[in-house]
């Protein structure tokens, strides 16, 4: 198979990207620095050849590129997303896409807000307080605060939509630069007024509702926790999959949405994000809960005998170069966790997927203390041992400058971004 996204849609060094969101009504509104195009998701559905009443499955989906683009393209689709701030808003997203929701209540509100008057101590906790209080000026902070408490208020069909605007609102607000994707409270950047980011966030959100019609024959299910979640939905329910997992030691996904923990409230401390953000993600840094690191060897139980021997010396020099390295991360331990992990969640995909469904998964490799994880081609080898058939892996682009190997201790070799392909039999 030979997606004709590489032929006549965009170049494939953009389709791994989040980098042609902001052509797109929604998606723009907020999006996944990790993430890749809607234009993927577009070629992906045209090239399976969807019939009415077809579904799309994404088991990682971050914030919604995939099931926003099905119902915009006209397919009902199912989702999971453990990051619960980033499923909120990938499920408002979703019923923006819908046309299911109404603006003017939530900019209504907004426009009426005042600042909070209270104690800032009764709302949120010391440690969440404090590191709020390091990116976002006291009196813009104030009239958040009382936008998240007349929330409480909004109607139920609007009320992740009015989270959703919020929280760019949030963004815009914040004195603190981010830095990749974490906020670094002492790099600043300008920051925008709370009404100057409202009357901004409002401007673009009207202009994209003008273009958005409203569907009544198809839906979505966005579940709420870790893509192990899906054992619960009945087999052979979906014809397409399009998702890409966490790539290995990328990024923290729980670390770069603490601001938005913190100021909704889902945590309230750095113990409780990992508690109850950390623990249902896929285990890819090395800020996973002590418990995997401690007993990342039993993980190797879930893997052939294959692939334990492949990953064993990759391990055991993490172990050694781990001792001489600056930092002492404890690398070694993500490996068998992370490829256990993912290679259950496909095979929860083949489950549900129909016979002769496609599937499609973005993936990035990894350098660990300058060992080179060839995570595209591994990913390709659990897809083949789980049974999917035409398996095909493409290059799609080396990454980035903050990944050249003379800054990452690599071993000169760029890492790459890969589409995987396989179809259940």
């Amino acid at each position: 198979m030979q997606l004709s996204l590489f032929t006549d849609s965009i170049h494939p060094a953009l389709a791994p990207t989040n980098l042609t969101s902001s052509l797109h009504p929604i998606h723009r509104w907020v999006n996944f620095i990790a993430g890749y195009s809607p234009e993927f998701v577009s070629v992906c559905i045209r090239e399976a050849g969807l019939s009415s009443g077809d579904i799309i499955l994404d088991p990682f989906g971050g914030l919604g590129t995939t099931p926003v683009q099905s119902l915009l393209d006209g397919f009902s689709c199912i989702a999971c997303e453990a990051n619960p701030y980033f499923a909120d808003l990938a499920t408002a997203k979703c019923q923006a896409a819908l046309g299911a929701i109404n603006p003017d209540e939530v900019f209504s509100t907004l426009h009426q807000l005042s600042p909070y008057k209270g104690e800032l101590a009764d709302i949120y906790s010391a440690d969440a307080l404090t590191f709020l209080k390091k990116l976002i000026p006291e009196t813009e902070l104030r009239v958040l605060v009382n936008a998240r408490l007349k929330g409480l208020k909004i109607t139920p069909d609007n009320k992740f939509f009015y989270k959703l605007v919020v929280s760019v609102i949030l963004e815009l607000t914040s004195k603190s630069q981010t830095d990749g994707i974490y906020k670094a409270p002492t790099t600043k950047k300008k920051s925008n007024s709370f009404q100057d980011a409202l009357l901004r966030v409002e401007s673009q959100i009207m202009e994209d509702f003008n273009l958005i019609t409203k569907k009544q024959d198809i839906n979505y299910e966005l579940i709420k926790g870790s893509a192990h979640l899906l054992c619960q939905k009945t087999s052979s329910i979906a014809s397409l999959c399009i998702t890409s997992p966490p790539y290995l030691n990328n990024f923290d996904y729980a670390e770069m949405s603490r601001m938005e923990l913190y100021f909704w409230g889902y945590a309230s401390s750095w113990r409780e994000i990992t508690n109850k953000v950390r623990s249902i993600l896929i285990p890819n840094t090395t800020t996973i809960p002590i418990d995997i690191k401690k007993n990342h060897e039993l993980y190797a139980e879930k893997l052939s005998n294959e692939f334990i021997e492949y990953l064993k010396p990759i391990i055991n020099e993490l172990k050694v170069r781990r001792n001489q390295r600056a930092g002492k991360k404890e690398y070694y331990s993500l490996v068998f966790p992370y490829f256990a992990e993912i290679k259950k969640v496909f095979i929860e995909c083949f489950r549900l997927l129909k016979s002769n469904a496609d599937i499609h998964v973005i993936v990035g490799d990894a350098y660990l203390y300058g060992i080179h994880i060839p995570t595209g081609q591994l990913t390709l080898s659990l897809l083949q041992e789980i049974g999917f058939e035409k398996t095909q892996i493409k290059l799609l682009r080396n990454r980035g400058s903050r990944w050249i190997q003379s800054k990452r201790e690599g071993a000169g070799t760029p890492i790459g971004e890969y589409w995987i392909y396989g179809r259940r039999p």
